[in-house]
């Protein structure tokens, strides 16, 4: 259990590292993709029977191929992690994570009703949005550092938590 604590203290580290020291100009879709697994690993969802968690985005999105990239090397809960592309609502039932691309951010309110009362955590790539029901928003900070916002209240009625210790990391909470 110890062991368990210290990697979490470690790769929470380096989460925090890439939330003071990801300088850019243009968006880095890799230290996005980073954000997103280690943010599904130190959640909590609801016990479920699928075979895979599936992180969905919705929309054109280059982390999406950093997801994909990434998915072969990372795990969540010990379970193998699908990533898919979705544009329609009707493509989002069976994922654990949908992730809002910039471009969909419009659609957030269709997407919140489309998963309300399930346990999806909804993760946007705008600023702010946080505020309107998604779960987590990304930001660029003043900085040009990546960080992030949090929901707790939502991610609370769709039954998922988060360790202390991420939730300590984020810029924001609601």
């Amino acid at each position: 259990m110890k062991a368990i604590s210290i990697l979490q203290s470690i790769l929470l580290v380096a989460l925090a590292g890439f939330v003071f020291s990801s300088q850019a100009q243009t968006t880095n879709y890799k230290v996005h993709a980073v954000f997103v697994y280690n943010i599904a690993k130190y959640s909590q969802w609801p016990t479920h029977d699928q075979k895979e968690f599936v992180i969905t985005v919705f929309g054109k999105s280059k982390i999406y191929d950093e997801l994909v990239a990434g998915a072969e090397h990372h795990t969540i809960g010990g379970i193998k992690i699908k990533v898919q592309e979705a544009s329609d609502l009707t493509q989002l039932g069976n994922s654990q994570m949908i992730v809002v691309a910039d471009s969909k951010s419009s659609s957030l309110s269709e997407i919140l009703k489309a998963t309300e009362g399930k346990p999806i955590m909804v993760v946007t790539e705008r600023e702010g949005l946080h505020k309107k029901g998604a779960g987590i928003s990304f930001f660029v900070n003043d900085q040009g550092k990546l960080n992030f916002d949090l929901n707790l209240t939502e991610l609370t009625k769709r039954r998922l938590s988060m360790s202390k210790s991420l939730t300590n990391l984020a810029a924001s909470v609601l």
